[in-house]
């Protein structure tokens, strides 16, 4: 992929995951619907993943092409779902918490839907002071094309050493580079034509926007 496509595709992200997202906000019929994490924060970049807190509804998962479920990250009373979804070439990865609506909401979130008040306090101190769910093993296939495309992410923010963390958890070699070696991961990684198709489009994307010209 040369650099040129790769900025296409980019810049192109920001625009599909806002509508992706008003068309969920209209679609869903929840109590209320927060958006936490970097984009909540108004910290957002193109890179950025969406952080979705749900109060009174199911979660839409339907027609995701990936979930992983981890219980640990959500609260003990409610639910957390990683899920990727196709946004045209690219996979858009959500995270999906069913929040119950006796638990304060976090401080760095924002109301989209419905009414509440934020707490003043963080996610993670939220759910480390209210509990957590229990720890549980995903397979190993879901659990590495989920994480790829963060690994790439990493590489292309110029965040070497979370990129060479992700790329050691998952099995990588990284010699002769990380993307080799997150490549050779993928290749051996059993998976949807769809995901996988997406996924290696975010390797490229990393590789086109880092390799020097």
């Amino acid at each position: 992929m040369r650099r040129h496509e790769a900025h296409q595709l980019l810049s192109a992200l920001p625009t599909a995951r806002d509508a992706w997202l008003n068309r969920t906000i209209a679609d869903l019929p929840a109590d209320a619907l927060w958006l936490a994490g970097s984009l909540g924060r108004g910290e957002g970049d193109q890179w950025s993943d969406v952080d979705l807190i749900v109060v009174g509804c199911e979660l839409p998962l339907h027609d995701a092409l990936l979930t992983l479920e981890v219980p640990h990250n959500g609260p003990a009373a409610g639910r957390y779902v990683g899920a990727m979804y196709a946004l045209g070439e690219l996979p858009l990865w959500v995270d999906w918490y069913s929040w119950p609506s006796e638990l304060p909401t976090p401080r760095d979130a924002r109301l989209l839907a419905g009414h509440g008040h934020p707490s003043p306090y963080t996610l993670f101190e939220l759910l480390d002071y209210h509990g957590r769910g229990p720890h549980t093993v995903n397979t190993a296939s879901t659990f590495t094309l989920a994480m790829l495309p963060l690994a790439a992410k990493f590489i292309a923010r110029g965040n070497v050493p979370a990129a060479v963390s992700m790329a050691t958890m998952l099995g990588a070699n990284t010699e002769p580079s990380l993307l080799h070696g997150l490549r050779d991961v993928l290749i051996r990684t059993p998976g949807s034509a769809a995901v996988r198709d997406r996924v290696g489009r975010v390797l490229d994307i990393a590789a086109a926007l880092t390799t020097p010209t």
